[in-house]
């Protein structure tokens, strides 16, 4: 009889263990995309699908979809540390309104995940074309007009940010590990000042 009870608790707690940790892959939470700040280079491979665009001891690129806009992925490392990540808009528009357009698409998705931003700014350089919204995206282009928004949650800053220079628009989106913040900012400094 003890022999039975013996096994019968032992089946009891290996299904409660099973369900348990069924119940924690469930809820797994990642800080961007897959991955968690800290992980290795080699740790960020094994969760993607897709093939690498670029890699060099800092960085490794993708190109990714989302909806049906094309993104490079970007994940920064230092001393093999996750503490950086990035969607950089690839697509490329003759009307360059429409920038702002995905760029206000972007932020209503951000806002349905992460609330109102911390901080949202249209800042004008230079006023030239302020007054005819139809030259916005020719602004941005110019480097006339800025836009951005930033969120931030116990983990991470985000910052969504649409720019430019030299008639090229950029529209990224910029992650970025809180905890790891100064502990980059840090070495990039010592790393700085030691190759004067």
């Amino acid at each position: 009889m003890k022999k039975k009870g013996i096994i019968f608790f032992g089946l009891i707690l290996l299904i409660i263990t099973s369900f348990s940790l069924t119940i924690l892959a469930k809820e797994q939470v990642f800080d961007f995309r897959k991955t968690n700040w800290g992980m290795s280079k080699e740790e960020v491979k094994l969760t993607e699908k897709n093939d690498i665009t670029f890699e060099d001891e800092e960085e490794i690129d993708y190109e990714v979809k989302i909806d049906s806009d094309n993104f490079i992925c970007g994940y920064i490392f230092l001393e093999n540390k996750l503490y950086r990540a990035a969607y950089i808009f690839s697509e490329e528009h003759t009307n360059k309104n429409d920038y702002i357009n995905d760029y206000e698409a972007l932020k209503t998705i951000l806002i349905d995940k992460y609330g109102k931003p911390k901080s949202d700014k249209i800042v004008w350089r230079d006023n030239l074309y302020k007054d005819d919204k139809e030259d916005w995206g020719f602004a941005i282009g110019m480097g006339h007009l800025i836009y951005g928004s930033v969120w931030e949650n116990s983990i991470t800053n985000i910052q969504l940010i649409l720019t430019g220079d030299n008639y090229e628009v950029n529209l990224a989106l910029l992650y970025e590990s809180r905890e790891l913040k100064d502990w980059a900012e840090n070495i990039i400094n010592e790393k700085t000042k030691s190759s004067f």
